[in-house]
């Protein structure tokens, strides 16, 4: 798998328009913790470790997609990993999200606006309580993840949720990589998106890191039925 995934690009994705809005059929899948759910999958819960007042030290993610990461962990090389930053994200914590993003761009000279609000969306979903219409991490569906070898994280090109031009998916195929460093990335960049699209997942074109299954997203570039609503709370 890794000498295979390193030696063909990340396919360049050209979405069919939407005619309508996929159907969700939510299949009742239950959000299950990643800690320990396979050898080979590693936990870091990333806005946790930055400070995000309402995230927790756990990530979680549907049963199925769990199941998927499971399976995509078990064909990497002996002492690889998958390593999961973040998954099924409640409201509160994409609410924060979206607010420290939109602070960053005010700093950086953009002002109020349609405009801010176009830039924003690009890189965070607007918070919505709409379980009709979830942001895709609000569904448990979506998830972030890196890979990790022997010798600690791979090398990828850009830290998570880095918003410049250099972390969309294909950067390095469309840019070139000059340097030793930046063509291991390509590699390894290239290895975690086969990966997972050979599990059924869709990338988010403009962050590496991103993967989604059963989620509106995944419904309209697979023209497929989603699978998962929103979840609102862990609380029963």
């Amino acid at each position: 798998m890794k000498e295979k995934a390193m030696a063909i690009p990340p396919e360049a994705i050209v979405e069919q328009e939407a005619t309508s809005q996929p159907v969700i059929e939510e299949c009742g899948e239950q959000l299950v913790s990643l800690i320990g759910y396979e050898p080979g999958i590693e936990v870091y819960p990333y806005y946790y470790h930055l400070g995000f007042q309402q995230a927790k030290p756990d990530c979680l993610i549907r049963e199925g997609v769990a199941r998927k990461l499971a399976t995509a962990a078990s064909k990497l090389p002996a002492g690889y990993s998958l390593v999961i930053w973040d998954g099924w994200r409640p409201y509160a914590v994409q609410q924060e999200l979206y607010d420290r993003t939109k602070n960053q761009l005010l700093v950086q000279g953009w002002n109020e606006g349609e405009a801010l609000e176009a830039e924003i969306s690009r890189f965070v979903a607007k918070p919505t309580t709409n379980v009709d219409k979830p942001s895709p991490h609000l569904s448990g569906g979506a998830v972030d993840l890196t890979l990790a070898g022997p010798d600690g994280w791979l090398e990828m090109g850009t830290d998570f949720d880095d918003f410049s031009e250099r972390a969309l998916t294909r950067y390095f195929e469309q840019n070139g990589a000059a340097t030793d460093l930046e063509r291991e990335a390509m590699e390894n960049r290239r290895l975690l998106y086969h990966l997972l699209i050979e599990e059924g997942f869709s990338n988010y074109d403009e962050e590496w890191w991103h993967f989604e299954y059963g989620t509106l997203s995944w419904a309209r570039k697979k023209q497929a039925t989603a699978s998962y609503r929103g979840i609102l709370s862990t609380e029963s």
